[in-house]
């Protein structure tokens, strides 16, 4: 009977018109809309909706009149139909209106590099931590379509507040990583086989057959990007990021393409990376006794030889590309605690301290030479990313009347103590910002660190209310 009530109301013309709610929106997408229209009483089952051409995901049904899901945004501005289907029907509930992006020359924004790219929080990647990484930040701040390879809720372990003593804020392990990383191997491929025990790396992401712009990955060094990675987990990442149709017997196996190969077929007009080589020299074993081995640096010839290659073949595809210099990372907590660990087994200075001297030569060794190579491109521009992180470590940032600090637990940091909150990574989609306006002399629109500040669950005062008591101290 209800079917052909429906079918009479559309005989008749008299169906009351789609409501699309909103009505319009950022081409950025990644925003809830509901979507109310008769026809869509008729569909039974399972429904998907598609919104000028590109699949929503968390679709749910209000009533049996409406759908609410969430968008991933349009690479075309105007008007896109919304598509709901079921197995047996589609039917189309009305239209959404994507804005267009601040400046036609972010319409195939790409994005490469490590984790700080990626979004990493908390020692690994969730939905909050990619939709507020630094790139994230900066697409949705002009409005740009960035499709992401957007993860499931609590598929991929991390950290949280009941890793660390509430009084204290000490964790259990001195590594996080460590511990993240073997909570990964006792769940992960436990949530991520199918009904026929088939491991299907798919699984953890929210639309596995969205074409994503963003194929940054963690752990990353330089020539992972040019060569691809050279250990299984960061094989499976590049499957997750660009290639996750393949089955238990193909996850071990390089994908078809590496990151830069992947950077290239997706065209783009512009590539922004913040942490290119950041892991060349950030790969210190600083967990086990005695002093880092610093031959797991990069020699700096391999790194030059490796970004001339990446700076070639992203300048062959005629985007402006803006890359970060490398931040000075022997500021962050773990590098203080390993030489107070060193002095307190009995190591003489300068040795006890020494080795971090060679990591900030090397990184400015890194610098040096990105200067050089960058200099034979004129839509190459350089990122200052070490004065800005400089600075943060040194004055730490005034945000919505509250000072905050790279300190563990002190707004500007994550739960791992090395990757940004989200009000820290608003800091630095900020300064891209701004590199991007002097070069085109431009003036995009900004993040809003207040107001990312007020909703960041890495403040001191989330942290407080969380539980952590400590925090902030």
């Amino acid at each position: 009977m209800r079917r052909l009530a429906v079918a009479l109301v559309v005989l008749c013309g008299c169906e009351p018109a789609a409501t699309v709610t909103p009505s319009t929106g950022s081409s950025f997408g990644y925003f809830q809309v509901q979507a109310e229209a008769e026809a869509l009483a008729a569909l039974d089952g399972p429904l998907t909706v598609v919104v000028g051409g590109v699949p929503a995901f968390g679709v749910t049904r209000v009533d049996a009149r409406t759908v609410r899901f969430t968008v991933q945004g349009s690479p075309a501005p105007g008007p896109a139909a919304v598509v709901v289907s079921s197995r047996q029907a589609s039917v189309e509930a009305g239209t959404l209106t994507y804005r267009p992006s601040a400046d036609a020359r972010f319409d195939r924004l790409v994005a490469l590099g490590a984790s700080l790219t990626m979004g990493s929080q908390n020692a690994s990647i969730t939905p909050n931590s990619q939709l507020m990484g630094p790139v994230a930040q900066l697409a949705r701040a002009v409005g740009a379509y960035f499709p992401l390879p957007l993860v499931k809720l609590d598929v991929l372990p991390q950290l949280t507040v009941s890793d660390f003593d509430p009084v204290t804020c000490r964790s259990a392990s001195d590594d996080v990583f460590a511990l993240v990383g073997a909570r990964a191997e006792e769940q992960l491929l436990t949530r991520l086989k199918d009904q026929a025990g088939e491991v299907r790396i798919g699984r953890a992401r929210e639309d596995p057959s969205l074409e994503v712009r963003n194929v940054a990955i963690g752990g990353f060094l330089i020539g992972d990007c040019l060569n691809g990675s050279s250990d299984l987990f960061g094989t499976a990442l590049e499957h997750l990021v660009w290639e996750p149709d393949v089955d238990t017997a193909g996850l071990i196996n390089p994908p078809r393409q590496t990151m830069l190969d992947r950077v290239e077929t997706l065209a783009p007009s512009v590539v922004v990376t913040t942490d290119l080589f950041g892991n060349d020299y950030n790969n210190l074993d600083l967990s086990t006794p005695g002093l880092p081995d610093l031959g797991t640096l990069t020699p700096t010839p391999l790194v030059r030889a490796s970004l001339k290659t990446v700076l070639q073949r992203l300048d062959a595809t005629g985007a402006e590309v803006f890359i970060g210099t490398g931040a000075d990372n022997t500021v962050l907590p773990m590098y203080t605690r390993k030489v107070a660990a060193l002095r307190a087994a009995g190591v003489a200075e300068p040795m006890a301290s020494g080795w971090v001297d060679a990591v900030r030569a090397r990184i400015a060794e890194y610098n040096q030479v990105l200067t050089e190579e960058a200099a034979a491109y004129p839509r190459v521009h350089l990122v200052d990313f070490h004065g800005l992180a400089d600075d943060i470590f040194a004055h730490g940032a005034e945000v919505g009347g509250a000072h905050l600090s790279v300190a563990p637990f002190s707004g500007l940091l994550s739960l791992d103590s090395m990757h940004f909150s989200n009000t820290g990574y608003s800091l630095l989609a900020n300064e891209w910002l701004d590199a991007i306006d002097r070069a085109w002399g431009t003036h995009l629109p900004r993040v809003d660190v207040a107001a990312v500040f007020a909703d960041d669950p890495m403040s001191v005062a989330a942290l407080h209310e969380a539980g952590l008591s400590c925090a902030g101290q």
